[in-house]
Formats: structure tokens, C-alpha cells, sequence
């Protein structure tokens, strides 16, 4: 019985060997997850002198590249927003209030100076802007849970700042003077309507990054 178990167990041994070696060129292939394209819509006009080919320039995205472009954007009256950095490719200006058109004829969509949420559907040709004035606001604030202290914009690199002394506390990032639209989470990955951000006293630069789909923050010692 002992001779007849050692021998089966040569067998399967041999199998097994063989088996590998058949294989030899088999090979893992590690999973990689599809990259998810990101188009942009390049925002030009009177606010950066009309200048597609601007090294620092403002853009809205579609993360889904589904032709819903979003993002927000400093403007100070007329604007069209393009398809590349120069007139070449499809440009969007306006076909009547909240309506899109692509004809070289289409005039220019028009704002009141100031910091906007924009919503560009290049399917539907619609399109919505909203006024967000951003200000920081907390305990560690000079004006506390009860008024921000407002956020200036720098064309220089489409962020929004201010200096501002912090006591240690908590502070959000909202717009509008209000809760409706509020930023939170930590600095390195706002998120909306996130938890109350710690920080330490000291004077800073505080810099809120909206000019891309990551939203961050960043406080500057001075």
C-alpha cells in the first residue's frame, strides 16, 4: 500500500510539473482602472483682454467628457468661452440669455464684474451663470460664525486670497454671505459642505484654489 501511495503521489507530481511548464508564458497582467478624460471650455474675454492663448487663463470642465462643462471663473463683461487655446476650433458665445451658439456670428455673453459658478451644456446649447462671492468664515475668523472676511481674487493665478489674522479654532470657506454653498473637509481636499477646518493662530495668506475640479486650500504663514 505504502509503494502504491508514494507512486500515485509521483504521478501527480509530474502532472503538476508538466503542467507549469506548459505555461511557462503565462503572465499576470495587473488591473488598470479606464482613465476618465477631462475636456475644457477656455473662458475669454474682457476680464483677460481677449487672449485664447493666455499661459494663465481660466477654464470649466467636463470630468465625464459628456459636454457638460462646469467650473468657476472670474468675469468682468463679455465673454465667449472656446474650444482651444486660440478662434480655430468651436467657439460658444451667446444665441439669446441662457442660450449657447456656435455660429461665427453669435454674440458675446455678457456679465457683471465679479467671481462666477459656470454651467456650459453643449448639447442642450444652454448655459447658467451664478454670482459666488467667497469669504472665510469660523470661530478662529476676526468676525467669528457671524460675518466672513472676504476673499479677493488674483488674475495672476486665478485663485481668490486675503491676509487675516487666525486665533486657534476652526474655519469653512462659503459663498454668498450664506450656507448654501459651503466648502469644508481639510484644506488639501475641500469638499462640499465638509467638516469645520482646524487651525493653529498666526497671520496668513489664505488662498482658496477653485480654478480646478480638485478644490484645495492653503494657508501661508506670514
Amino acid at each position: 500500500m505504502k509503494n502504491i501511495f508514494q507512486y500515485a503521489l509521483t504521478v501527480l507530481l509530474l502532472i503538476a510539473t508538466t503542467s507549469c511548464r506548459d505555461n511557462e508564458n503565462w503572465r499576470i497582467i495587473p488591473y488598470e482602472p479606464e482613465e476618465t478624460t477631462v475636456s475644457v471650455l477656455y473662458v475669454v474675454g474682457n476680464h483677460q483682454g481677449w487672449k485664447p492663448d493666455a499661459e494663465v487663463i481660466g477654464m470649466i470642465y467636463s470630468t465625464e467628457d459628456d459636454g457638460i462643462y462646469t467650473g468657476y471663473a472670474f468675469l468682468n463683461g463679455e465673454f465667449k468661452c472656446t474650444s482651444e487655446q486660440n478662434w480655430d476650433g468651436t467657439n460658444y458665445g451667446s444665441g439669446g440669455d441662457g442660450i449657447l451658439s456656435t455660429e461665427g456670428s453669435a454674440g458675446n455673453i455678457n456679465a457683471p464684474e465679479g467671481y462666477y459658478w459656470l454651467e456650459f451644456d453643449t448639447n442642450a446649447l444652454t448655459y447658467t451663470l451664478t454670482p459666488a462671492n467667497w469669504g472665510v468664515i469660523g470661530d478662529a475668523t476676526p468676525g467669528g460664525w457671524d460675518s466672513d472676511t472676504d476673499l479677493v481674487y488674483n488674475p495672476e493665478s486665478l485663485k481668490l486670497e486675503v491676509e487675516m489674522t487666525l486665533t486657534d479654532g476652526t474655519i469653512k470657506f462659503r459663498a454668498n454671505d450664506g450656507w448654501d454653498l459651503n466648502y469644508g473637509g481639510s484644506l488639501e481636499e475641500l469638499s462640499a459642505g465638509g467638516d469645520n477646518i482646524s487651525v493653529t493662530a498666526g497671520t496668513y495668506q489664505v488662498v482658496l484654489d477653485l480654478s480646478t475640479p480638485e478644490y484645495k486650500a492653503e494657508l501661508i504663514k506670514k
